[in-house]
């Protein structure tokens, strides 16, 4: 293994580490904290795009946007570490079981709850995550293979 694909591998891991810090930060925000930070943030975007508030609907779109970027970053990080036919899976139980963590760390934050609703959301994500991921991969794979046939394409 280069030295380059060891580095690739490690900023990888810190990726999928420092947003599963940026949620469980965001999760121990009291409630109260949490709806006026995401609703000063989301009315300022509703704004610029001229759109009508709906904060339940965006909070819902928010979780699921939290957990798709994690389970791409947990993708990518698993596929760039281990064998390449595990990675849809674990990359998806990893952000599933992540987000089930999220929700028990919730209990212990005051105003905020244990919810299925919310894994359930955040599993969503996570699945588009995951099939975002196969498919910009196979793109990927599609470019390096086309190069390759060329020979304009170097691989890592």
């Amino acid at each position: 293994m280069t030295k380059q694909r060891k580095n690739y591998i490690i900023v990888s891991w810190i990726l999928v580490a420092v947003c599963m810090g940026i949620i469980f930060s965001l999760s121990a925000q009291e409630a109260s904290d949490s709806e006026a930070l995401s609703g000063s943030f989301i009315r300022m975007i509703f704004q610029l795009l001229g759109l009508e508030f709906q904060q339940g609907v965006i909070r819902t779109i928010a979780h699921c946007l939290e957990f798709m970027g994690l389970s791409f970053l947990m993708f990518n990080a698993i596929y760039a570490t281990w064998e390449k036919k595990i990675t849809p899976l674990f990359a998806f139980a990893g952000t599933v079981l992540y987000a089930i963590t999220d929700e028990i760390h919730q209990i212990f934050v005051p105003d905020r709850a244990f919810q299925l609703s919310d894994i359930l959301v955040d599993s969503t994500g996570a699945l588009i995550g995951v099939m975002a991921s196969l498919i910009i991969l196979k793109i990927i794979l599609t470019i390096k293979e086309r190069g390759n046939k060329n020979g304009s394409v170097k691989t890592i």
